[in-house]
This record gives C-alpha cells, sequence and structure tokens, in this order.
C-alpha cells in the first residue's frame, strides 16, 4: 500500500469472496465499527479540522513534544472511519508528511480511539497485534506512545502520539509530559469547536493566541531557569541560554559581558545560521554598551528595531544591583519580524540571565572575602601569637623568681603573677584555636602518625589540668585497661583531650570528672565524663559546628570552635566523637580511634 497523488491504493484482494479476511483485517472491521458510533463521529465534524491546513498552534506542541521527549516523530492525529488525518505530523518523512493522511491499516492511534485509553508500547515488532501493522514496516513505528484526545463529553477524537525508530522504556514523567500536551491540543481544538460568532470567534482566537504565547514563555523560561539555577559553571549556563533561545525567541542571540577593565567581552553565541554563528563568534570588539547623550555624558545605550529589510534586532542591557553586567542581543532573519510575544519574551530571558550572572559575581566575591577573612585571620593570629609568647616567658620568668625567693614577695605580687599567667595561657590557647580554624579551612592541618600509648597521653595531658582542676574544686579520676598502642598524631591527640578537659571543667560545676581509656580488636576509645550542667538532646548536634554553643557567651568565655576542630582532627584520622547528656546530669563525650591512622592529606570539611 503506497500514496499515490493524495490517495492511497491497493493492499485489499480484487474479490474479497474468493478469500476469508485475515486476522488484522478482522480486528479493523471491530474497531472501525467501534469508532463509527453516530455520537463520535458528530462530535469530529464539529471541530471543523478535518482536511484543514496545518496550524502552528498544533505543530508548536507538536514540536514541543519530539523536543521534550527527545523523539523523531510526534502526530497530531484525527482518527476518521476508514482513515486518520494528521492535524501536525513532526518529523514524519515524505511523502507521508505531504498527504497528511493514511489508512488505518497504518494507525496505532486506532486503538486508543477506540479503547479511550492511552496506548505505551516499547517495542511493536514484538506486539502480538501491532507487529503486522503496516506503519512497523514502512514507516519504521517502533516505539509508540498516544494519548486521546477526550471532548468534555467523554468523546475520543484521536490522539497526541510521540514515535521512535527504535526500542524505547518509556517513563512515566515522559508520559506524564504527554498527557499534559495532550490536554492542551484538546484545549486548541475545543476553542475551534466553541466559535459560533464572529465576535466569539475574534475573542477565542486571541485568547489561543496568548494562551500559546504563554506556554511558549513558560516552557523556555522553565528550562532556562533550571539550566541557569544548575548548571555550576557561568560559562557553560550563559552557553545553554543563548542556544535555549534559538529559534523560540529569535534566529540569533548573542550575549556579551563587561568586564572590569571596561571591555566587552562575547562570552556566547547561537544562530539557526552555522556561518552567521562563526561570524559572530569572532567579533573582537562588540558594539559598545555606552554613548554619549546630547549632553555629552555618556548613557546605556540600547536598540530596538523591527520590521526592516534586514528583520528585526533587540538589544538589552543585563543589569544586576544596579550595575551594569553586559548586554544580550536577538536577530531575525527576514521575513520573519520580532512580534510583541518575542520582545517581552526576549526582555524576560535578559532579566534571568543578568540575575544568573548578577548571582555568580555575588557568590565569587563571598569567596574571595571569605578567603581574605581566612588569610586575615591566620595573618592575626601569628601577629598576636608573637608578643604572647614573649608576654609568657616573662611572666613564667617572674613566677619562678618569686617561687624561689618567696620570702621577698607578698603573697599579692604572687596572686597577680599567677592570673597573669592563665591569662596569657588563655590568650595562646584562643590564638591556637584561630590558627587551626584557618588551617582547616585551608586543608593545612598535617598529620604525622607515630606509635604511641593512648593511656599515657591521657595521663600526660590530665597533669597539666592540676591546677586548673583546684581552682575549679573538681577531682579527676583516669581510669585505663593497660597499654593500648596504636599508630597516632601525639600533638592532635593532646589537642583532642585538652579541649575535651577544658569543656569538662568550665562546666562540670566542680564536681568530678572521670576520663577513661578503652580498646577491642576494632578500636580504641577515649571518654570524658562530667557530672556539669549538661546538654539538651535538641542540641547535642549542633555544638559540633563552627561557632555553635549550646550555653550563653555571656556566662561561659571560649570562640565555640573547640568541638568543631575536635570532630575535624578526628574525622582526618579516621575517627569519630559522640556525646551523651541530659540536662542537669552532666555530659559524656565518646572518642573512637582506629589502631592505625591512614595518611590524610587534609582535613574534610563539614
Amino acid at each position: 500500500m503506497h500514496p499515490e497523488n493524495g490517495s492511497f491504493e491497493g493492499g485489499a484482494p480484487e474479490d474479497p469472496r474468493q478469500q476469508a479476511p485475515t486476522r488484522m483485517e478482522r480486528e479493523l472491521l471491530e474497531l472501525q465499527h467501534i469508532i463509527s458510533r453516530q455520537r463520535r463521529m458528530e462530535a469530529l465534524r464539529r471541530t471543523a479540522l478535518l482536511d484543514t491546513p496545518s496550524e502552528e498552534a498544533f505543530d508548536r506542541l507538536a514540536r514541543l513534544t519530539t523536543r521534550t521527549l527527545h523523539v523523531p516523530v510526534s502526530l497530531v492525529t484525527l482518527v476518521d472511519r476508514d482513515r486518520q488525518f494528521f492535524k501536525s505530523c513532526v518529523g514524519l518523512p515524505p511523502p507521508w508528511c505531504d498527504v497528511r493522511q493514511t489508512p488505518l491499516t497504518y494507525s496505532f492511534c486506532i486503538h486508543v480511539v477506540a479503547t479511550g485509553q492511552p496506548l505505551v508500547i516499547n517495542d511493536a515488532r514484538e506486539h502480538p497485534v501491532l507487529k503486522e501493522n503496516l506503519a512497523v514496516d514502512q514507516l519504521n513505528v517502533v516505539a509508540y506512545a498516544g494519548y486521546p484526545l477526550k471532548t468534555p463529553s467523554g468523546e475520543i477524537l484521536g490522539t497526541l502520539c510521540a514515535i521512535d525508530t527504535k526500542p524505547r522504556d518509556w517513563k512515566d514523567e515522559e508520559l506524564g509530559i504527554l498527557k499534559d500536551l495532550a490536554a492542551s491540543v484538546m484545549t486548541e481544538i475545543e476553542l475551534r469547536a466553541t466559535r459560533e460568532l464572529e465576535g466569539q470567534a475574534r475573542a477565542a482566537e486571541a485568547a489561543r493566541v496568548e494562551a500559546d504565547a504563554a506556554r511558549q514563555r513558560f516552557a523556555l523560561l522553565a528550562e532556562l531557569s533550571g539550566a541557569l539555577a544548575e548548571e555550576a559553571d557561568l560559562g557553560r549556563a550563559l552557553t545553554l541560554a543563548v542556544r535555549l533561545s534559538v529559534p523560540l525567541v529569535a534566529d540569533g542571540c548573542v550575549l556579551d559581558l563587561l568586564q572590569e577593565d571596561g571591555r566587552l567581552q562575547r562570552e556566547a553565541v547561537a544562530h539557526v545560521d552555522l556561518q552567521e554563528e562563526q561570524r559572530l563568534r569572532g567579533v573582537s570588539e562588540p558594539p559598545a554598551l555606552y554613548a554619549p547623550d546630547t549632553g555629552g555624558s555618556p548613557s546605556v545605550e540600547g536598540h530596538l528595531r523591527l520590521g526592516d529589510a534586514a528583520g528585526s534586532s533587540i538589544r538589552l542591557t543585563l543589569v544586576g544591583r544596579g550595575r551594569v553586567l553586559g548586554a544580550i542581543g536577538f536577530t531575525t532573519v527576514p521575513p520573519r519580524r520580532l512580534g510583541d510575544t518575542e520582545v517581552e519574551l526576549a526582555r524576560d530571558v535578559a532579566r534571568r540571565v543578568a540575575l544568573a550572572v548578577d548571582n555568580a559575581r555575588l557568590n565569587q566575591e563571598l569567596v574571595d572575602a571569605v578567603r581574605s577573612r581566612d588569610r586575615f585571620l591566620s595573618i592575626a593570629a601569628h601577629e598576636l601569637r608573637t608578643p604572647l609568647m614573649t608576654l609568657r616567658l616573662q611572666s613564667q620568668s617572674l613566677l619562678r623568681r618569686i617561687r624561689e625567693g618567696q620570702a621577698y614577695a607578698s603573697e599579692r605580687v604572687m596572686a597577680k603573677a599567677e592570673v597573669v599567667e592563665r591569662q596569657v595561657e588563655r590568650l595562646i590557647h584562643l590564638v591556637d584555636e584561630l590558627l587551626d580554624i584557618a588551617r582547616v579551612r585551608e586543608g593545612r592541618l598535617r598529620f604525622h602518625p607515630e606509635d604511641l600509648d593512648l593511656s599515657e597521653v591521657a595521663r600526660d595531658v590530665s597533669v597539666r589540668f592540676r591546677e586548673e582542676l583546684a581552682r575549679s574544686g573538681s577531682t579527676l579520676v583516669l581510669r585505663s585497661e593497660g597499654s593500648l598502642r596504636g599508630q597516632w598524631d601525639r600533638l592532635r591527640l593532646e589537642q583532642v583531650m585538652t579541649n575535651l578537659l577544658s569543656n569538662a571543667v568550665k562546666y562540670g560545676q566542680g564536681r568530678p570528672i572521670t576520663v577513661q581509656v578503652t580498646g577491642d580488636e576494632h578500636a580504641a576509645r577515649l571518654s570524658v565524663r562530667d557530672e556539669g550542667i549538661g546538654i539538651a538532646e535538641r542540641d547535642q548536634a549542633r555544638i559540633f559546628e563552627r561557632f555553635e554553643r549550646a550555653v550563653s557567651e555571656q556566662h561561659f568565655s571560649g570562640l565555640g570552635m573547640g568541638l568543631w576542630i575536635v570532630r575535624e582532627i578526628l574525622s582526618c584520622m579516621g575517627g569519630t566523637i559522640s556525646v551523651h547528656s541530659e540536662p542537669g546530669k552532666g555530659s559524656i563525650f565518646t572518642v573512637e580511634l582506629p589502631w592505625r591512622t591512614a595518611a590524610v592529606p587534609g582535613p574534610l570539611l563539614h
């Protein structure tokens, strides 16, 4: 069977009485009987769409189907008694696209019309019924998904279908898109079917045009916004943005960004003509953004040219937070011209591109500011440490001399010297925390594993807290299962335990503190327990974050960084820290360490 001069011939035997109908012919007769119901045929005629020219509204939805679902062919079909007519046939090869109809022996859509249900076929060549359909062999229809076009009264007029020439596993999201587009096709059909008077016809047409424009803007702007938001690289995002704008907005699109030195630089180009695209891409000096006004002072330049012999063009300035960022231009090839819809869409595209460029630059400014802040913290900490170390040495020397000759020094002088030493130690601890913050942020926290006894490290650190424990009124009990040796960094282990013991003394309210060291075949464990104020459950995860505290800074000193630094150190050593606490009943911080620390180049930032 083949098309010839707009009609189809062949395929049926000359004398049907001499040969029994095939199974496919019997099934086709049954389907024709179902679809030929009078009410359905009357509804189909009322559309006044059979044998009418193609219309952009239907072609646009069919094109949107092929682009969205990535299929080569999409059809808007209206199924008559003995044929299917294509109101739109995007991607259908000639001569079928010229005739715009086929006999029902080529129709998958008749099954949708007869059942009123969507038809989804992954591979028609393996389908028990459809594998004999002539469209499989002659039109290479392999994968098919069709949704019914249903009137408000329930009559099925035809389908919106997507066709692939290779097997395909249709996804639920794709079928949902096809269903929505079918509803849009049916909306277009109903707009025509309800026109009774000329005035109503004009109103319906205006509504249809506006609906088309809104759908077009929505489809483009939704995809554009998604691309600009999801693409981390600004250059790739802008390239994608101009490509999405062609040809929906115009035939060509160029994007120029203003550099810090005041020059314009071409960032992205797209055009339906590849030669013109190459020419536009090679422009080394894009048109200036500034032009002298009548007063002689520069002002932002933009132009809009519509309807002349050279087509249409519009150039829009990209502005973000009161500053000019660049310009985006749209052009058309005659006889196409930019209409009001395209101009408004171009402005929407320009606004979204400007927002993306401004956000990217703002983000870079924030990154630079954070980097500058961290560099400042590092420099400031080093600068503070130098005089503090000098002050520390002097205070230690003063204390040593006073202690050696206590008969010549008053208790008041002794007390003041001890206060100076404690405050110097506190300042050095804060400066060391600032340095560790900078090292962690910049990935410069280094580790040097060596063979250590965890019990010995815990003992050494506990001894250093003798005076601090005495001042607070707390007592410390160290419990150990004996020697627990592993490969760890001594300095970092001491830092972890110092932070945990400092917190236990600070928040322990003068009550006993217990340090316990245990281990098994998997890991070594260090726990520090106090009987102080405790931590509410809602705060127990938060206290391990930067600058977070579970208590008021007015009553307890510190930067709120100690536990965050502890967690980062342990993370680099392959270990973990956890807390169990109840308000008013104290806290238990438990550290787990693998027996051997892997070589880690830098911290894992949380």
